[in-house]
């Protein structure tokens, strides 16, 4: 097992080269030279995001566009928190994957995982260089991250060992757990390092779908491409107006009556006969079932930064109760809607 720790450029670029020209043959090469999650984080995936963040970073100041989880190029510590969770979120994936692998009776390797995923994702990372372009560079991205989960699922079965009758499975359930982890961290990481978090309800700027697989993508890209840019700006007394708890109490309920909806597709998915057209269908209602309380604030033209405002204060006066005359008021209305809250969480 190659276990050498060092970079080497003429390597990096010959694995590059290879992911986006001649995949498959790559991937078979690549797993032949047995290669520790080390070497390939040293020759594959700490070179090319940091190439890409470079040039990415560098598009985004000439077009004065966002760039990595919406982080503006006037925001140096934005933008490195961002490059350093992309590296650590390689990292995540693969253990998850490689987890999942043990739990649907395939052999763990994380070596192999750690391949598959950085190998795969060249393309999106390539494709990703592009996003700070005005009003094709995110629709490039989402092509080339399309393009990068169909390696990745062919890719599967060459770095690791998952039986044939759980591959579909397996990966379905490995891609909601890492975007809803994905999901999760670049929120906290948002509310921590981010712009600070207008009107919380008014007319969806949501695009309906252009049709196809490839539309629906590129309607959930604009609903999270819009809520990133959401913006908030808290009284400063900090309480919580009655409106403001309806509003998100009618977002949860919704949000429950649509994740069941795409809960019952996708355990209707037929792993022994699944085609490929299947497991992007699969893949398209996990990524709406990780972001389906965003899409349903945004399609009714509300604002994700006040919504997440309006649960962390009330999440707040829950644990507190009482100590400040905001955190009293915002208790009383939350006790006023408790049973719907706590039924729906």
């Amino acid at each position: 097992m190659n276990r050498d720790t060092g970079f080497n450029l003429d390597e990096t670029r010959r694995w590059v080269t290879g992911a986006i020209v001649d995949p498959h043959a790559t991937a078979a090469a690549f797993r032949a030279s047995e290669p520790g999650w080390q070497h390939t984080f040293m020759v594959l995936t700490l070179p090319i995001y940091v190439a890409a963040a470079a040039a990415g970073f560098l598009l985004s100041l000439i077009f004065g566009t966002t760039f990595m989880f919406g982080a503006m190029a006037s925001s140096p510590l934005w933008f490195l928190v961002s490059l350093a969770w992309s590296l650590a979120y390689v990292f995540v994936a693969a253990l998850i994957f490689d987890v999942l692998a043990g739990v649907f009776e395939g052999r763990r390797d994380f070596d192999g995982a750690f391949a598959a995923l950085s190998l795969a994702m060249v393309p999106a990372v390539a494709g990703g260089v592009l996003s700070p372009v005005p009003w094709i560079g995110w629709l490039i991205g989402l092509a080339a991250g399309i393009y990068s989960l169909v390696l990745l699922y062919h890719f599967v079965p060459v770095f690791m060992t998952v039986p044939e009758a759980k591959r579909v499975v397996h990966f379905v359930v490995s891609l909601i757990a890492a975007i809803v982890v994905n999901m999760v961290v670049a929120g906290l990481l948002g509310a921590m390092f981010g712009p600070d978090l207008e009107d919380y309800l008014g007319e969806s700027t949501v695009p309906a779908s252009s049709g196809g697989l490839f539309g629906d993508f590129e309607r959930q890209a604009s609903v999270a491409e819009q809520a990133s840019q959401d913006t908030y700006q808290p009284p400063s007394d900090g309480r919580l107006t009655e409106a403001q708890v309806r509003a998100y109490v009618r977002t949860l309920e919704r949000t429950a009556e649509l994740r069941e909806r795409l809960g019952r597709q996708l355990e209707g998915l037929d792993e022994d006969a699944a085609s490929i057209g299947d497991i992007f269908s699969g893949m398209k209602d996990a990524t709406r079932l990780a972001t389906a309380e965003m899409e349903v604030v945004k399609t009714g033209g509300g604002n994700w930064a006040e919504h997440q405002w309006v649960r962390n204060q009330l999440e707040t006066a829950r644990i507190q109760q009482d100590g400040s005359p905001a955190i009293e008021h915002n208790y009383a209305l939350f006790l006023e809607y408790r049973d719907r809250i706590e039924r729906l969480e």
